[in-house]
C-alpha cells in the first residue's frame, strides 16, 4: 500500500547494511551471468517494492545502487540487462523517474544493451505479467523483494521464479506484523506462508525470540516448498537491538557461496551487525573482519554428537555451514579447533583438523 507520511522517508540503519550487501552482491551477480564469455542473452533485476530512489539526505535508493553496480562492474556485454522497479505509491514511481534521469542524464548503455521499466502498481499483481511482457522468463532473475517486512509476496509468483533458469530472490522479512495481528490477519497471510497455517501457532509461544525463530522456520519452509533449493537467512541487529531478516533463495550452491562472501565483507554500518537466527545465544557478529566463531563451534557440536560412534566427516560439517548457517565453509576447521583444544571433540588424524579427516565427540 502507498507509504504514510512523506516521500522521501529518512534512511535507517537496517537499510544501510541491506544497501552494502545489495551493491556487493550485485557487483558479483552481473559479471557471473552477463559479463563473461559464457553470458546468457539476458539477466533481469526486478524489485517489487522499488520506493522513490532517494532518502531525505540524498541516500541512494536501491534502483540507483542495482543500475550503478551494472555499469560499474560490466563495461562491455553483448547481453541485455533488464531493469524493472514496481512501486504502488505515485509519489514513489514519480521521484524515482526523477532520480533515474538525475544519476544517469545520459543512457549509460544503448537501448540494446539495457532496458529500464518503472511501473506503479502493487508488486503481487503485476511483477510476473511484466516479467512474461518483456520476455525475462527462460533467462535469469534477481528478484529484491523488500516488502517493508511482511512479506505480502504470493507464493505461486515464488514457485514460478524457482522454476526459471539461473533465478534468485531476496526477501525482507519482518516478523512484527504477523505477531501483532496474527488474529486479524486472513487468507492473504496464510498464502505469503504457502497456504500452511503453521504460522498462527506463534500465537502460543512464549516469548518474542520464540515467536520470531517460528515465523522465520515457517517462511524459510515456505520458500523450500516453493522450489528453491538452497536457502540463506540471517538478521541484521542495530544498536537497539531490533531484527530485520534478509533471506535467500537460489537453486545454485554458488549462489550461496557468492552471498556469503558478500555478507562477510560488509562494511560495519551504523552500529548494524548481523547473526545466525539458529544461534540460541544470540551472539550478534559486528566484527566481521576477525569472524567471531563461537556461535558456529555451538552449531556444530550437536551435528557431531549425532554422528554417534563412526563420528562425522569434516567435509560434512562444511557442507552444513554452508547449507544451514550464516557461516562460510572455510569458517570450520578454525571454529573445530577450539573445540579440539578443549576436549570436547576428538579428531582423526589425531590433535588435527583436516578435510579429510572426521571428528567424534567426546563421552562424558
Amino acid at each position: 500500500m502507498p507509504v504514510k507520511g512523506r516521500v522521501p522517508w529518512a534512511i535507517v540503519e537496517h537499510t544501510l547494511a541491506k544497501h552494502d550487501i545489495y551493491r556487493r552482491y550485485l557487483e558479483r551477480w552481473f559479471p557471473i551471468l552477463i559479463g563473461g564469455s559464457n553470458a546468457y542473452p539476458s539477466a533481469t533485476y526486478a524489485e517489487g517494492f522499488a520506493g522513490p530512489g532517494v532518502y531525505a539526505d540524498g541516500e541512494p535508493g536501491s534502483p540507483i545502487i542495482a543500475l550503478e553496480a551494472y555499469v560499474k562492474k560490466v563495461p562491455t556485454t553483448r547481453s541485455l540487462a533488464k531493469f524493472l522497479f514496481i512501486d504502488d505509491d505515485p509519489r514513489c514511481v514519480s521521484m524515482l523517474r526523477e532520480q533515474l534521469t538525475e544519476r544517469f542524464p545520459e543512457r549509460p548503455r544503448p537501448l540494446d544493451r539495457m532496458w529500464v521499466d518503472v511501473v506503479q502498481g502493487k508488486c503481487g499483481e503485476l511483477l510476473e505479467q511484466y516479467l512474461t511482457e518483456r520476455g525475462c522468463w527462460g533467462q535469469p532473475i534477481l528478484a529484491v523483494l523488500d516488502s517493508w517486512g511482511n512479506a505480502p509476496v504470493p507464493h505461486p509468483l515464488l514457485r514460478r521464479l524457482a522454476r526459471n533458469p539461473a533465478t534468485e530472490v531476496i526477501v525482507t522479512f519482518g516478523t512484527q506484523h504477523f505477531v501483532r495481528f496474527v488474529e486479524q490477519l486472513g487468507a492473504d497471510a496464510d498464502g505469503v506462508f504457502g497456504g500452511d497455517q503453521r504460522w498462527r501457532q506463534v500465537r502460543g509461544l512464549p516469548d518474542g525470540e520464540a515467536k520470531r525463530r517460528h515465523l522465520l522456520d515457517c517462511y524459510r519452509r515456505s520458500l523450500h516448498d516453493a522450489g528453491f533449493q538452497h536457502l540463506l537467512d540471517f538478521e541484521l541487529i542495530d544498536r537497539r537491538g531490533e531484527p530485520l531478516y534478509l533471506v535467500f533463495g537460489t537453486n545454485h550452491p554458488r549462489g550461496v557461496e557468492k552471498m556469503k562472501d558478500t555478507l562477510w565483507e560488509v562494511d560495519p554500518v551504523q552500529g548494524v551487525g548481523f547473526r545466525d537466527p539458529r544461534d540460541e545465544q544470540h551472539e550478534t557478529l559486528f566484527d566481521v573482519n576477525e569472524p567471531l566463531l563461537a556461535p558456529l563451534a555451538r552449531l556444530l557440536v550437536p551435528v557431531i554428537e549425532a554422528g554417534g560412534e563412526d563420528g562425522v566427516a569434516v567435509q560434512d560439517l562444511k557442507d552444513f555451514a554452508l547449507r544451514e548457517t550464516v557461516y562460510r565453509m572455510q569458517h570450520v576447521s578454525p571454529a573445530l579447533q577450539p573445540l579440539l583444544e578443549k576436549g570436547v571433540i576428538r579428531s582423526d588424524p589425531v590433535n588435527r583438523i583436516r578435510t579429510r579427516g572426521r571428528v567424534w565427540a567426546k563421552a562424558g
